[in-house]
């Protein structure tokens, strides 16, 4: 893992950023000179500005996990996606990950998580030592704070198992720690989302959700419940959501991914004047003549029930050399002046599926059918021929490949803990899935730094 003493915290930032980025997140006069961090938390204005930074740098370019780069290459390592070009992408179509791919591993995903994560911890470390800040203030904060770290952490669980749970800014102890398990990882994102759920206020602090509020934390608590197999506290945690009337299901399906959306729960602002989000930037050909990118895979066209119109709305073709090629087109701008799309990390459907899945599992058959038929519904289609258990399960499994398609790689977390992906993807991979190839590789730089780390299985 890179050492921690190479990251600066992010209230580190020159005025003309904190000027030109943080204006629209808070409604306080800019300091006068840059903040330090000795100074960073002794008002509301410059504390808020620390932790605001971090969703500013998380959406600041397009490598990186939080920018689009997760479901691209999750994307890649399920069954989504693949890519036009024969490059050293392939590596992970194929789940054959060399030598070739680990920097950037590490600098898309590994680096920009952890530096994150050390950002989160200095700003709470940071909001612990003030005693200026007002109490509103520093628990929403502590909050989002918490937020973040329980957000990093969960990518990088599932893209690569143990991961060290660094909690802290003490060089002396980041730099030598040894991979935590998954259990103990999850544990402290379930305990820092609990935290978050309690401390943020149920209005979003701004006007737009671009800072998370006490549903967003529930969200990511209902996500992270199911994915630990507690149907009870996920089903919880997802009504609870759903049943706090701040979020409706737009029926026109086009308005799903609008900045405005009435079903966003958690979004992050452009970093660019020009680009809406990354994945539009990239999925979408600026012109008929530009070589295609990342393409639907047959097996996600042909997923698709007839009527669905998610297939008609959310999926685009084109001719490319005399070829029909089909690619994502969820966010329908590819470059414009003209802001109307955010980058949506958490939203209502989800929410609806999650409590579908867990109902399952507590048979509870009615009320898993009605989740599940309000999202088939919205999508055009008929109620699910589904009535038992099993056969829900194996429809919501469906139901989340065609709503949450091209999207921070559900799909290849879903076969991932679901115990599916050896009997799907060694059916479409057969020369070349593993059983290991569940999991990435640890950066081989990062086992250079630090010693203490082992490598995953299979690298």
């Amino acid at each position: 893992m890179q050492t921690t003493t190479r990251y600066k915290p992010l209230f580190l930032l020159p005025l003309v950023f904190t000027l030109i980025s943080c204006k629209k997140f808070v409604d306080v006069p800019p300091p006068a000179t840059q903040i330090v961090s000795s100074k960073a938390f002794e008002n509301d204005g410059t504390a808020t500005r620390a932790v605001v930074g971090i969703y500013i740098e998380m959406m600041r370019n397009i490598s990186q996990f939080s920018s689009a780069q997760t479901t691209f290459y999750a994307g890649l390592s399920g069954d989504e996606l693949y890519f036009y070009q024969n490059d050293a992408k392939q590596e992970f179509l194929k789940n054959e990950i060399t030598q070739i791919n680990h920097d950037l591993i590490s600098v898309m995903f590994w680096n920009p998580a952890y530096r994150y994560i050390y950002s989160a911890n200095s700003c709470l470390e940071g909001l612990s030592g003030s005693q200026t800040l007002s109490p509103s203030v520093r628990n929403t904060l502590v909050g989002e704070s918490k937020f973040i770290r329980a957000y990093c952490y969960f990518y990088l669980v599932n893209l690569f198992g143990d991961v060290p749970l660094v909690t802290t800014t003490d060089y002396e102890v980041n730099s030598l720690m040894p991979r935590t398990s998954t259990n103990l990882v999850f544990e402290q994102i379930i305990k820092d989302l609990l935290d978050a759920q309690n401390l943020l206020p149920s209005a979003y602090p701004t006007q737009e959700k671009v800072r998370p509020n006490k549903w967003t934390a529930a969200a990511l608590l209902a996500r992270a419940y199911l994915y630990k197999g507690d149907w009870s506290n996920a089903e919880q945690h997802a009504t609870s959501v759903i049943s706090s009337g701040a979020y409706t299901l737009p029926q026109t399906i086009n308005n799903v991914f609008l900045k405005t959306s009435t079903e966003t729960i958690f979004q992050l602002m452009p970093g660019s004047n020009n680009i809406n989000s990354w994945e539009g930037s990239v999925f979408i050909p600026a012109s008929p003549s530009v070589t295609p990118t990342y393409l639907c895979t047959p097996t996600l066209l042909n997923s698709f029930e007839v009527g669905d119109s998610r297939r008609s709305n959310w999926i685009q073709s084109r001719v490319f050399a005399g070829q029909n090629v089909y690619y994502p087109y969820k966010y329908k701008i590819q470059q414009n002046a003209v802001i109307s799309e955010y980058y949506i990390l958490l939203r209502l459907a989800e929410q609806y599926l999650i409590r579908a899945e867990a109902r399952a599992h507590l048979n509870n058959i009615t009320g898993s059918r009605s989740d599940l038929n309000i999202i088939r519904n919205r999508a055009g289609l008929i109620n699910t021929l589904a009535t038992d258990k099993q056969g829900l399960l194996s429809a919501i499994e469906h139901e989340r490949r065609v709503e949450l398609f091209a999207e921070w790689g559900h799909r290849w977390f879903d076969l991932k803990r679901t115990n599916r992906a050896a009997v799907v993807l060694s059916a479409l991979k057969p020369s070349t899935w593993q059983s290991t190839d569940i999991l990435w590789p640890i950066p081989s730089g990062q086992i250079l730094l630090n010693p203490s780390l082992i490598q995953n299985p299979g690298y």
